[in-house]
């Protein structure tokens, strides 16, 4: 079997997070990951202080391919969105947030009625158009560093 060819779309999230996960740490942020998914599947912290730490959830789309989809469930929450693409070839992330995922669908994409009625939109052949929207959002790692910066800090009195 080569590598892709009949892996579940679980399998593929595992690798997924777990290929993130590791250029996370070679970067030099803290990854945990929740026991339970409840719309966070990553969250990435940094010690600071003696006691303190900041932390920052990710939400992950992990693909074997090309595919990029938005949920409107995930409006306002402020958790970064993290597309991992080809995670069985040569992977790669793009990092942006909410509004910026719908503004790379564009407005085509939000007024269809997946959209207007369900809330989802997918695109799943990724054509030259979207993947130029999609460069100025791949490895973006000094703005995940700056997002997690700008957290609040626990254990501050």
């Amino acid at each position: 079997m080569t590598a892709g060819s009949n892996i579940s779309s679980a399998t593929v999230e595992v690798a997924g997070r777990n290929w993130l996960t590791a250029q996370l740490l070679m970067r030099g942020f803290e990854v945990a990951t929740p026991v339970v998914d409840r719309g966070v599947d990553l969250i990435v912290f940094k010690e600071v202080g003696e006691q303190g730490i900041r932390a920052l959830p990710l939400q992950l789309k992990c693909s074997s391919g090309e595919s990029f989809s938005l949920d409107r469930k995930y409006e306002g929450r402020g958790i970064p969105l993290a597309y991992v693409w080809n995670v069985t070839s040569a992977p790669v992330v793009f990092l942006m947030t909410y509004e910026e995922a719908l503004v790379v669908l564009g407005a085509k994409a939000t007024a269809t009625n997946s959209w207007s009625a369900g809330g989802k939109y997918a695109v799943t052949r990724v054509g030259a158009d979207l993947r130029q929207r999609l460069q100025p959002f791949e490895g973006r790692w000094d703005w995940l560093a700056e997002r997690l910066a700008a957290q609040p800090e626990s254990g501050a009195s």
